[in-house]
């Protein structure tokens, strides 16, 4: 069985890295970076991998998620005491790809 990540459902387009500070988030603006899987699997294997965050339901998270990863759907996302407290960590959100 392929693992989730190699089977394509992180879309290179909707996976973004924050790298600034952790409570705001907004869509290819200044401070993010987009990533594709072959690039997600090689800096999980890393000595410093980031923290993955699911951005869509709980329901949708226990279907099919990375493991490892925590869910904080979006609508929560503002309010949430799941993300890192560290400014330098970096976070990576995704779901499960257009369509």
């Amino acid at each position: 069985m392929k693992s989730r990540l190699t089977r394509g459902f992180v879309a290179a387009a909707l996976v973004l890295l924050l790298s600034g500070t952790p409570g705001s988030v907004a869509l290819a603006a200044d401070g993010y970076k987009l990533i594709g899987t072959e690039e997600l699997k090689a800096w999980m294997k890393s000595t410093a991998p980031p923290t993955l965050i699911y951005s869509l339901s709980q329901v949708e998270f226990e279907e099919q998620r990375i493991p490892g990863s925590i869910c904080i759907p979006m609508e929560l996302m503002a309010a949430s005491t799941d993300l890192p407290t560290s400014k330098i960590q970096p976070l990576v959100f995704y779901c499960k790809g257009p369509g």
